[in-house]
């Protein structure tokens, strides 16, 4: 094949193992078992050779479909066993083609038995490894027996002997073998039960014998499902897969599954016949035609004759009827049902019956739906158990049970919806994102279609939660989950990825971005209208970043990826927004992976430096004090400032330890400044997460003791915002905080639009007029209103207040006539080290002629 044909070829793969639910993956290798293509690897990838050389050399010698033992994967690593394939071309073997199954798919087969309690049954493959157990399954399966186990095991085809099991229990233990597979199927009953209730079990056993031929059925439709789907089921729609022909749902074979039913009926047969008397019961019980159709009723299967020449249905009861709601003149021959099958599953019936009336197969097992007489679709699990032949080997009649199944499909189906969906919020949750999406994908290829995924984050959230419980918090999400699915279209996805995290997928898009854009717009407008939950009214926003394919990725995770990058944009740029991935986002990431990296060594080796920024008396021009400013030392020796790194480190939860090494070493370097005869307080900068922590507190109090510092001497800065995000808790933080010695400054004030009467309730020393405004003094008159305003808030509760960002003789005189207290910026001096801060400071105490002030 060439590699167009390749790529052709995984999709078709892809696509045959979502629709046909043939196994876990389907592999192509060479003779030498070099993998050439693997669905679990995305196409293109280097791989492996195949772990398992021994199948793909003998495929390659035969000719012939082989089914291997378990073994460890190449690619996955875990244990595997799988269906080979030859793909042919001229009658020679040219590549060898796989189908992969779990052994954990098996683990339903014994456990829908219903053995006995303290029975147990094993399957183990055609070297004894156990595949499945119906007792602790996870823990023995991929073991061996023990090694007098495994001989007598592997003695004959059939027998019984006395072993002890795995778990070290005493047990007789019957066998029998697979002639497809080489499988041998176990029974293992306990001596101790044996020796204390076998007189009870005859009796308990009389209506369980009844109906063995009813329960070898439903073992066969257990088996089936797996075992066979994974063997013979496999081998047809595979080789259409190689062959490049169109893989249809496969029309299920059972002859392993009647072999494995076979084994184990015979396995408990050996059981019983060691005793005459219930042998005895077994043959009487056998020939009670009437007992045993009386059974199959109760059980709720319908048993079925066919006349093969004429095709008529001849039911053994009414059940048949009853199932569907029909009369029995309207279901008289077997033409008759099969107008009620389901159209795809119609398609491979005629030739499962025909099989068998021909002699090519002994028996079949399907489920189909048919329609009931009020419309409805019902589950019926259809089998052909045996065919009564004439002299000359052709069929005469046809023998069969039908057995309505609906209540199970349904409960397997309400599981699989209940795995796949949000508990919360009811929406799909990442599993099904992430399979839908990887479909929308395949489609898309083949079409040439193109749609967009929208990654929604709500900013704010957090402290919802943190205020006013997580009960709260998770009615806000459904109101979220409701109004985001009323902002969509209905072939529209909307999945939940978890916590404040919400997807929606797009599927159908003209060429432009208008349509997505216009949906994160009305999602953004909706989710940000308040949120009335009982007496309260609550307000958070989305941050949304939006991806394309096939534009921007090839898979679900990529494209999910593209859109957290364009999401985070929106976080850094003021959130309430949406963003559109551009691959300068992924230049940003790394930027930001490498800054991460270096915070981290800069943590670990002493890379980060202090600079400070003096703070002047307006009126006298003293200083007064200074604002230290962190640096992170790049590999050249230059600096990069806190705008770049400190997001970076917020995000990668560092903010809590590089607050904590600023804090530390603002009060050594207060300490040397001290014994050089410089006394000044200094103020240092708290990030709204660092503050939001319950012990910060505790921890300034810690790091002041450690360094045996004046808590007089320090001041922290902490945003507006970061306060009135949860006043009552910020209130409790900075009482603490004042009770420590230490003063508390309000930064960013004016940006955070906080209502006056919240101010006033504020333990604060001082007031810090956003640069913002500061730097606009000049040449806007609402910037200078602001101030003004700030100025004369300050006054009037008699707090301190700094301008910040003075940059002119207007600016500071304009500061200075509104009663301006303190000053910073560059008009005075840029953030400079500590060396060079102090020389500043001696020669403005010089120029002053005066000393330093203490504060």
């Amino acid at each position: 094949m060439t590699g167009g044909d390749l790529r052709s070829f995984y999709i078709q793969a892809q696509k045959a193992l979502y629709e046909t639910q043939l196994g876990s993956a389907v592999v192509l290798a060479d003779k030498s078992g070099q993998q050439i293509l693997n669905t679990s690897v995305a196409f293109g990838q280097p791989l492996p050779l195949h772990g398992n050389p021994d199948i793909v050399q003998r495929v390659f010698e035969t000719g012939e479909p082989a089914v291997s033992d378990i073994f460890i994967g190449s690619v996955l690593h875990m244990p595997i066993m799988v269906v080979g394939v030859p793909v042919l071309r001229d009658g020679k073997v040219q590549a060898f083609l796989n189908v992969n199954i779990y052994p954990d798919s098996f683990n339903d087969i014994l456990s829908a038995q219903r053995l006995p309690y303290g029975w147990v049954a094993t399957i183990f493959d055609s070297k004894g490894t156990i595949v499945t157990r119906s007792r602790e399954s996870q823990r023995f399966s991929g073991q061996k027996p023990s090694r007098d186990y495994f001989d007598k095991l592997m003695s004959s085809g059939e027998g019984t002997f006395d072993a002890v099991m795995k778990d070290g229990e005493s047990a007789r233990a019957a066998y029998t073998s697979s002639p497809v597979t080489g499988w041998r199927i176990a029974i293992a009953i306990p001596h101790a039960m044996l020796a204390a209730q076998f007189k009870q079990r005859i009796s308990m056993l009389a209506l369980g014998i009844a109906v063995l031929f009813a329960i070898g059925i439903a073992m066969a439709g257990k088996i089936g499902g797996r075992i066979v789907r994974a063997f013979h089921a496999l081998v047809a729609p595979a080789r259409a897969l190689g062959a490049g022909e169109p893989v249809h749902p496969p029309a299920v074979e059972i002859v392993e599954a009647a072999a494995v039913a076979k084994a184990m009926d015979d396995a408990a047969t050996l059981l019983t016949e060691r005793d005459t008397a219930l042998r005895d019961a077994l043959q009487t019980l056998r020939e009670s035609q009437y007992r045993s159709a009386l059974a199959l009723k109760a059980g709720g299967t319908a048993v079925w004759e066919l006349d093969v020449a004429s095709r008529r249905l001849l039911p053994a009861d009414d059940l048949l009827f009853a199932m569907l709601g029909y009369p029995p003149q309207e279901l008289q021959t077997m033409d008759d049902w099969m107008q009620l099958v389901h159209k795809e599953d119609r398609a491979g019936m005629p030739k499962l019956i025909g099989d068998v009336i021909e002699g090519r197969r002994e028996n079949y097992w399907q489920e189909m739906r048919l329609r009931a007489s009020d419309g409805s679709w019902r589950w019926i699990m259809s089998q052909a158990i045996a065919a009564e032949r004439g002299p000359d080997g052709r069929a005469v009649r046809l023998i069969g049970t039908h057995t309505d199944v609906t209540e199970r499909k349904l409960a397997q189906e309400h599981a699989r919806q209940a795995a796949l969906h949000d508990p919360l919020t009811g929406l799909p949750n990442r599993a099904l994102v992430f399979e839908y999406g990887s479909h929308l994908l395949a489609a898309a290829r083949r079409n040439h279609a193109r749609g967009a995924l929208l990654f929604i984050d709500l900013d704010r959230f957090k402290p919802i939660n943190d205020i006013y419980g997580h009960e709260t918090g998770d009615r806000v999400l459904q109101e979220v989950a409701r109004r985001l699915s009323a902002g969509t279209r209905q072939e529209d996805l909307v999945g939940r990825l978890g916590g404040d995290e919400f997807v929606v997928v797009l599927p159908v898009l003209d060429a432009d971005r208008r349509r997505a854009a216009t949906v994160a717009q009305h999602l953004v407008d909706s989710i940000s209208q308040p949120y009335l939950i009982d007496t309260l009214e609550l307000s958070l926003s989305p941050s949304i970043g939006i991806s394309f394919y096939p534009e921007h990725a090839s898979d679900i995770s990529a494209l999910l990826h593209a859109a957290d990058l364009a999401m985070y944009q929106v976080k850094q740029t003021g959130r309430a927004s949406y963003q559109f991935y551009t691959p300068e986002l992924d230049r940003h990431a790394d930027e930001a992976h490498s800054l991460e990296a270096r915070v981290r060594q800069a943590l670990q080796q002493g890379g980060l430096r202090l600079h400070y920024q003096p703070v002047v008396d307006i009126r006298s021009g003293r200083i007064t004090g200074a604002e230290a400013l962190v640096r992170l030392c790049d590999r050249e020796g230059d600096m990069v400032g806190p705008d770049r790194f400190i997001p970076v480190a917020e995000s990668a939860g560092l903010i809590t330890e590089l607050g904590e090494w600023v804090v530390a070493e603002a009060c050594r370097q207060r300490g040397v400044w001290r014994e050089e005869g410089l006394t000044l307080s200094i103020a240092v900068n708290v990030s709204p997460l660092q503050f939001r922590q319950r012990d910060f507190a505790e921890r300034l109090s810690g790091i002041l003791a450690d360094n045996g510092a004046d808590p007089c001497g320090l001041e922290v800065e902490v945003t507006e915002s970061a306060v009135m995000d949860n006043l009552d808790e910020a209130i409790k933080v900075l009482d603490r905080i004042k009770a420590l010695g230490v003063k508390v400054a309000l930064d960013d004030f004016g940006t955070g639009y906080s209502s006056l009467s919240r101010l006033t309730s504020l333990p604060l020393d001082k007031l810090k007029v956003d640069q913002s405004f500061v730097r606009r003094i000049e040449s806007d008159q609402a910037s200078r209103t602001v101030t003004g305003a700030i100025i004369a808030l300050g006054h009037s509760l008699k707090l301190d207040v700094i301008g910040e960002g003075i940059e002119s003789e207007d600016a500071l005189r304009y500061l200075q006539e509104h009663g301006c207290s303190l000053a910073q910026g560059f008009w005075f001096s840029r953030p400079l080290p500590a060396d060079e801060f102090a020389q500043w400071c001696r020669a403005r105490q010089e120029m002053h002629s005066a000393p330093v002030q203490v504060s």
